[in-house]
């Protein structure tokens, strides 16, 4: 797979009809593909098309057996949440994370799940 195809299958369209109040984030190849899905999901046509946009990758690394921590523990923001951070020994140059509450104070649901992400990713406080 290229990294054109990479990028395309990663590619969402917003399309929003305002007179019905909906928007929708579709994946799609086109705009055309995108207003085609809508037009198929709600038997009318978007009155707007923004993108295309590529999906954000979500960085947590998958595949770990074993976690050992170290006994450092920061305070940090990861994507617009406060967390706590527990730097591991390994994988080495991560963080074990417990969520805490929204930077932003947005009504969103606590992430679920073992989440462990680069310690780059992290904006440390």
């Amino acid at each position: 797979m290229s990294n054109m195809d990479k990028k395309a299958s990663r590619q969402v369209f917003v399309c929003v009809d305002y007179s019905h109040e909906i928007t929708k984030i579709i994946a799609a190849e086109s705009s055309a593909e995108a207003s085609k899905i809508f037009l198929e999901e709600f038997s009318f046509s978007p009155k707007e098309i923004l993108g295309p946009f590529l999906k954000k990758k979500v960085p947590v690394i998958q595949n770990i057996k074993e976690l050992k921590f170290t006994n450092q523990t920061r305070k940090a923001i990861y994507n617009d949440w406060f967390v706590n951070a527990f730097l591991l020994k390994e994988p080495d140059e991560t963080a074990y994370l417990v969520f805490l509450k929204r930077a932003d104070d947005k009504k969103l649901p606590t992430p679920k799940g073992i989440v462990v992400v680069p310690v780059n990713d992290l904006r440390f406080i």
